[in-house]
């Protein structure tokens, strides 16, 4: 058994990494604990590029000037710049912080957290004990730490992509490719799902089928088969296959239960986007406010204080309100067909700019937030109102009385 450490996160993952780090750079002792702190992050993360926290933009593996949505109505370019971060050069940033901050490495898993006066015991699966005034859950969104306030069944958006070496694949090295809802040929197009394709360079190419968010969740192997059928209508079908991603991210998870002794970050806090599943610029966003919210009370050496200080900076009460909305929007589009998902698409990216990047950043306050969604709505074919009236009664009354029905909405 060691010494207490100030802050002990379990996790290594970009959550875990990140706010290790900003624990670190203000002066905390950290213990990070994972079973491979170091193993390579897998997925690809990407970000609007005006989202990148200032001194970061270094870490940008590629930008492109503009995103592309497409849908069976027709097809339009978005102006806002989007980019993808690099892996390994992210990954480094946090651990050189890390190492400079002294932080202990702790290669187990933890099995099971014992609270104790003024403390949290961490027994890791080999039986060690780890100390710490906090525990930060950064493991990821099946922890079996963290008490939730919902425990309904997530939606699930699932993703299969190849990274290709292919020349000449034919996109446009300055667009990538957000959403492609038109199907490859003339086939069942239910459920939706789209092609997110991001050239790389000349001769790189990463091309992804993914699904919506649904309940349940789309087959992988259905995913798998639509994309080798675009590999064909886009001639790429002989491309050289350099790396597989499996992607299953769960969606409108139960947001976490006040009073619990762990503070939980990232994906175990529910911290994606319910609606688009976006994730990372949330974490990289909050992680510095929330390590010093917690060391700001244990600098007043109340640690039950430190805890709370916390849970409040990941989930202020506006914005658990607010992600009640956004939870809103998931269950409207889990059971949209294909014509359905066509018209919701074409009203949303009808807004102004800066209302659908607030929406997808998360970034709306409620009335604002409830204005884009009456807005959405009162553009829509009946058919699909109507479609939205049944899942919002579904999914609550109070919901769909804050966001459809507001008075004095345009």
């Amino acid at each position: 058994m060691t010494g207490i450490y100030d802050i002990a996160v379990l996790g290594s993952g970009p959550a875990a990494t990140s706010i290790a780090a900003a624990s670190g750079r203000r002066g905390a002792s950290v213990a990070l604990i994972a079973p491979t702190p170091r193993a390579p992050w897998k997925p690809n993360y990407c970000l609007w590029a005006d989202e990148i926290p200032g001194g970061m933009g270094h870490l940008a593996e590629r930008v492109w000037n503009e995103a592309v949505v497409a849908t069976h109505l027709g097809q339009r370019a978005l102006d806002r710049p989007y980019a993808k971060l690099d892996n390994g050069a992210l990954q480094s940033f946090f651990w050189e912080q890390l190492e400079r901050g002294s932080a202990r490495v702790v290669s187990e898993r933890a099995a099971e957290l014992e609270h104790r006066d003024g403390q949290t015991w961490v027994h890791t699966e080999s039986g060690a004990v780890e100390r710490a005034r906090v525990v930060i859950d950064a493991s990821g969104a099946d922890t079996g730490f963290v008490r939730r306030v919902h425990q309904r069944p997530p939606a699930y958006q699932i993703a299969y992509g190849l990274l290709l070496r292919a020349p000449g694949h034919g996109f446009d090295p300055s667009q990538m490719v957000m959403m492609d809802f038109r199907p490859a040929v003339n086939d069942d197009a239910d459920p939706p799902s789209f092609l997110y394709a991001l050239p790389l360079s000349q001769d790189r190419l990463f091309i992804e089928e993914t699904s919506l968010a649904r309940r349940p969740a789309v087959s992988m192997d259905l995913l798998r088969a639509r994309l080798e059928k675009r590999l064909v209508a886009l001639g790429l079908q002989a491309a050289e296959r350099i790396d597989e991603e499996r992607c299953a991210i769960p969606m409108g998870l139960g947001l976490p239960a006040p009073g619990q002794w762990v503070v939980p970050f990232g994906a175990a806090a529910a911290m994606m986007h319910p609606a688009s599943g976006y994730h990372v610029f949330h974490v990289l966003r909050k992680a510095e406010p929330v390590a010093h919210a917690i060391l700001d009370a244990l600098d007043a050496g109340n640690i039950d204080d430190a805890v709370a200080a916390g849970n409040r900076a990941v989930w202020p009460r506006s914005h658990r309100k607010l992600w009640e909305l956004y939870g809103f929007g998931l269950e409207t589009l889990v059971r949209m067909n294909a014509d359905e998902v066509s018209r919701f698409f074409e009203a949303f990216f009808e807004l102004p700019r800066e209302v659908w990047s607030g929406y997808l950043g998360a970034t709306l306050e409620p009335g604002a937030l409830g204005t884009a969604m009456t807005r959405i709505f009162r553009s829509l074919p009946t058919s699909v109102q109507w479609h939205l009236i049944r899942r919002g009664l579904s999914a609550g009354a109070a919901p769909l009385a804050r966001t459809l029905f507001q008075p004095g909405t345009p």
